[in-house]
């Protein structure tokens, strides 16, 4: 088993016609302000999830310090309305109608690489899944790097980002988005549970003689553990632990934990 304390997150959501206006939109104010026109090109998960990250930043009792931290992303199918467009494009123009930003804007360590640009954090970024699974792929990554790499890096913790439409975007033969599906993204920064965080989160695989016939569970999707990330911070007594089952065996555990042992450390 393994864990660690989540020290601040925040959710943010976004339908798809209003993400022109989210690029546009500053950072608030107790979080570090954006360069100009720095969303323009970004893929529309890297968007929303840099947003998360700043309002995690913002609600933070103690504003961490970002240039000590790494990032881990974990999106799932981002770059994907981009994609069918440039192909598209490309089928009926051509390798000139083909955007430059394509591949360092929609490729899966995108989302991590934009993050530590925008908030000058020098530890490493890496994103991982891209997948239905991305969301226990990106806990199992960041955790493992707050308790075995984030020292030797010279970080404080890592944080981890999660994304994902609400409904995967239908596309046209021209390429084009249909509906107004939304997009949501979730940001946690993870530290060493020696710092004196509200949350705790661990890592459990039961003890078994073998994995062979063992039953696997489906993921929980993003939008319950958001849920459950804010209903364990608020405190109200209505929920103090939810598991995430992993699809290869063991649960990630988030639990609040109690006032003493955030005072101790």
């Amino acid at each position: 088993s393994a864990a660690c304390g989540i020290t601040s997150h925040a959710v943010v959501e976004c339908r798809l016609s209003q993400l022109a206006a989210l690029r546009e939109r500053p950072a608030p104010a107790a979080a570090p302000s954006l360069p100009p026109r720095f969303l323009r090109q970004c893929d529309e998960h890297t968007v929303v999830a840099l947003h998360a990250v700043l309002e995690a930043i913002a609600s933070s009792p103690q504003p961490p310090r970002c240039d000590r931290h790494a990032v881990v992303a974990a999106p799932c199918q981002s770059g994907r309305i981009t994609a069918a467009r440039t192909l598209v494009q490309f089928r009926a123009g051509g390798g000139v109608t083909v955007s430059p930003h394509v591949v360092p804007q929609c490729s899966l360590h995108s989302l991590a690489g934009a993050v530590s640009v925008a908030l000058g954090m020098h530890g490493p970024h890496i994103g991982v899944g891209g997948g239905p699974d991305a969301l226990a792929e990106g806990l199992w990554t960041a955790l493992t790097f707050v308790n075995h790499e984030a020292a030797a890096a010279g970080c404080d913790g890592a944080w981890v980002v999660f994304s994902e439409w609400d409904d995967e975007p239908a596309i046209d033969a021209a390429g084009a988005a249909q509906g107004d599906p939304l997009c949501r993204a979730l940001a946690l920064l993870l530290e060493p549970l020696a710092t004196a965080t509200p949350l705790m989160l661990n890592f459990h695989v039961p003890a078994a003689p073998g994995l062979q016939g063992r039953h696997v569970e489906p993921c929980a999707g993003l939008a319950s553990f958001a849920r459950a990330i804010c209903i364990c911070v608020a405190g109200s007594g209505a929920l103090a632990s939810w598991s995430v089952p992993c699809p290869w065996g063991g649960h990630f555990r988030v639990a609040s934990r109690p006032l003493r042992l955030r005072e101790a450390a």
